[in-house]
């Protein structure tokens, strides 16, 4: 018996879908909204009042800009969540999910740039900051239209020929995203309890990003198990690569972050180019 088909691995799996239908479920959906739209709102009004002198906490920031920062940290932290799910579909899906990710945090610094303008607003003292919001915005511009041309060019394919062998690295997936499931509302949590202890030492994208390298690579090594062809191996290794450069492009600034970005997008869209043109490679799993 193999690992995938342990008692203890079966009781995951059957609640990894568990989770993950109540993820999808349109309940969760809008309660997501909700948060998102109130931890805005809120933002802004404690913002406001400590403005005025009516509180003084010093967790809450002066700048009204601090709140698009949080609602936006806020969605890239469901965005991760949606990576975990990702991993069980495919490879390819959860590289997409990645560079949604990465296209986020661009836009997101492009705002947090915008709020560091001074008051007194003059071209010789916000001509810097323009060129580098700029960048960003840009960057994930083209990052999103990458995706676009990813999403329509993409072929999901089995890569093992037996529909059991397909389904024990399912389930393997599943356990491993699991996992991750956990780890990273750890990391969340932690990273909330840091924000509002005004702790700027905590980076929950650096180490989200670091993770899911060591994660590319252990797939890249189980993916073996269920098939040795190069095609395969390469693909996955690639993927393995972008994610380490789009890890690199979060440790530099603008506009050298979006051109690694930019950079590990084409080269993702690059492979899976070259890959779907190999013929008659695997059969195609069936859509939804």
């Amino acid at each position: 018996m193999s690992v995938a088909e342990s008692p203890f691995a079966v009781w995951l799996t059957r609640l990894f879908d568990r989770i993950e239908e109540k993820w999808d479920s349109e309940p969760f959906l809008k309660l997501m909204a909700i948060v998102l739209v109130g931890s805005y709102l809120l933002a802004i009004l404690f913002i406001e009042l400590k403005s005025n002198g009516i509180i003084s906490w010093s967790v809450i920031p002066v700048d009204h800009f601090k709140a698009i920062e949080l609602a936006f940290t806020f969605l890239l932290f469901f965005e991760v969540i949606n990576l975990v799910f990702s991993l069980v579909k495919s490879v390819s899906v959860s590289m997409e999910t990645q560079l949604q990710i990465l296209s986020l945090i661009l836009l997101r610094n492009a705002f947090k740039l915008f709020g560091e303008f001074p008051d007194t607003i003059t071209w010789h003292a916000i001509q810097h900051k323009v060129i580098l919001m700029s960048a960003d915005a840009f960057g994930a511009l083209i990052i999103f239209f990458i995706i676009i041309f990813i999403r329509k060019i993409d072929k999901h394919r089995y890569i093992s020929k037996s529909i059991d062998e397909q389904q024990s690295f399912i389930n393997i997936k599943k356990i491993i995203a699991f996992i991750l499931l956990v780890t990273f509302i750890v990391l969340i949590v932690t990273d909330i309890y840091y924000f509002f202890n005004a702790n700027a030492d905590f980076n929950f994208f650096h180490k989200f990003f670091t993770i899911l390298i060591f994660n590319d690579i252990l797939l890249v090594f189980i993916a073996l198990r269920y098939c040795s062809r190069y095609r395969i191996l390469f693909r996955n290794s690639g993927f393995a690569l972008a994610t380490i450069t789009m890890r690199l492009s979060l440790e530099i600034k603008a506009p050298y972050n979006d051109l690694l970005g930019v950079s590990s997008a084409i080269f993702v869209l690059l492979l899976v180019m070259a890959y779907n043109r190999i013929p008659n490679a695997y059969q195609e799993m069936p859509k939804d």
